[in-house]
């Protein structure tokens, strides 16, 4: 299993190099399980695309060393850029379980009532070659009212998963668990401590 790195000034790292080949990366593609569906929330909400800084803002998958560093497997990738990604599994798992009719992705000109914002704080493998690996996943939600431009809560969500094995299938396997486990913390604050306010607003 090879990386790459981000760190400028020591561009050429000994066990960091990418590989140099004309044949396409394999692809892994994120899959956050099934969601039983409910009737709990039954608003309309767009999800918008997440934000990231630029180092996760791509396709690579990451790998974090030490706080100030950013390398990636140069021997595998996502389909596409990683908020892309995220969008998708959220757009998947929250259709599953609110319905489909009251899900949907922002688009210019939709008559949601709520927008639901994320950020990505973290999405990589951390600890590599040590028998701590793991994979950290950090995103920040936050509930908008579109109609009234007003912020109705916010939550960082942050799941830690073991690699069961230091393998490429091992790290993804975790990746969807660990997406499968934020999204559910996710979907359970909204149900039970966001949509309260929502109901008290309404009184």
């Amino acid at each position: 299993m090879k990386y790459v790195s981000l760190i400028f000034l020591s561009f050429a790292l000994t066990s960091c190099t990418l590989l140099e080949t004309s044949e396409p990366l394999p692809l892994y593609t994120l899959q956050n399980g099934s969601f039983e569906q409910s009737n709990l929330f039954t608003e309309s909400i767009a999800i918008d695309m997440p934000l990231s800084e630029a180092s996760l803002n791509t396709n690579r998958i990451a790998l974090t060393p030490s706080p100030y560093q950013r390398e990636y497997f140069a021997d595998a990738s996502w389909p596409d850029r990683l908020p892309n990604i995220l969008q998708e599994a959220l757009l998947e798992g929250l259709s599953q379980r609110w319905g489909g009719i009251y899900v949907n992705r922002l688009k210019t000109g939709l008559q949601a009532r709520y927008v639901l914002h994320t950020e990505i704080q973290d999405f990589s493998v951390h600890n590599m070659g040590t028998t701590q690996a793991e994979t950290i996943i950090k995103v920040r939600f936050k509930l908008v009212n579109l109609r009234e431009r007003k912020v109705i809560a916010s939550h960082v969500f942050e799941e830690k998963v073991p690699l069961c094995a230091v393998t490429m299938e091992g790290i993804i396997t975790a990746f969807n668990e660990g997406t499968h486990i934020l999204i559910e913390n996710a979907i359970s604050w909204v149900e039970k401590d966001v949509f309260k306010t929502i109901k008290v607003s309404k009184l």
